[in-house]
């Protein structure tokens, strides 16, 4: 009868097993050291300059200046998405107007001042309007305007008419909506400079202290590139800080009325 014979691993074998085995494991604890090594290397190379931004600017600043950054940027991205849409047109507008002053009767002693018919006068602008979509602009002007007026010097032994004019330049600030071929304008407008001349001087002289602030609108209609404007524009502050002189007298006055309407035309290139 045969016996088999079990093979057993031999010594060999097993022992390259476990040199294998711990060769492994001391490979991952050599890693594992060199890893614990560079860590405080890293640290020591942040603290010691390699990273100079970091020193010298603050945490909260760098945010804070990202956030400036992040703003830019997104004011960049808004104006070139929206600047396909908007359109730049100047142009010029020419017209005539007429002021409609109402003022109560100044009396120094025996004469006496009132108001009288209104008078025509002319105005020009340069203008520059910034179309935001299609149905709503922005248009700015630069405008000279002369306003005339005439109100009547009543003295016992003579009475006569006396012209006033104002001259005036003006910064209107409006917006515009387009209706079909019609357009709305509402706004105020800034007086940077005036002049006042009167036909009389020594009789009658008016000052207009209004504060250099008015309000306006209009209405027009566009004929292609030309269009046509009619507005209506007024002080409202006018009522309150008016003077009126005669002959070195000054008496201080609230104006009933003080409204400027104009008709103007103009072209935009």
């Amino acid at each position: 009868m045969r016996h088999k014979k079990l093979r057993t691993p031999t010594p060999r074998r097993e022992s390259e097993s476990h040199i294998n085995l711990y060769a492994k494991v001391g490979l991952i604890f050599e890693f594992a050291n060199k890893r614990r090594q560079k860590a405080p290397q890293r640290a020591r190379n942040s603290h010691s300059g390699t990273t100079p931004l970091a020193q010298i600017v603050p945490i909260s600043q760098r945010y804070c200046t990202m956030k400036r950054l992040l703003l830019i940027l997104t004011l960049l991205v808004a104006i070139s998405a929206t600047s396909r849409a908007q359109t730049l047109r100047v142009g010029v507008r020419i017209g005539a107007n007429a002021t409609d002053l109402s003022l109560p009767k100044v009396s120094f002693g025996e004469r006496y001042i009132v108001s009288d018919n209104a008078k025509a006068g002319l105005e020009s602008a340069i203008m520059a309007r910034l179309n935001i979509t299609r149905h709503l602009h922005l248009q700015a002007e630069f405008e000279y305007s002369l306003s005339c007026y005439q109100v009547r010097y009543v003295a016992p032994i003579e009475q006569l008419r006396v012209r006033l004019h104002a001259n005036r330049i003006e910064l209107p600030l409006m917006i515009g909506v387009n209706i079909g071929p019609m357009h709305l304008l509402c706004g105020t407008f800034i007086r940077i400079a005036h002049s006042e001349k009167s036909s009389a001087p020594n009789l009658v002289k008016i000052k207009f202290n209004d504060s250099d602030v008015g309000l306006m609108g209009g209405l027009g209609v566009n004929l292609g590139r030309f269009f046509i404007e009619a507005r209506i524009s007024g002080y409202p502050r006018s009522v309150i800080h008016s003077r009126v002189e005669s002959q070195g007298t000054t008496e201080q006055i609230r104006l009933k009325r003080h409204i400027r309407y104009s008709l103007s035309t103009g072209i935009l290139f």
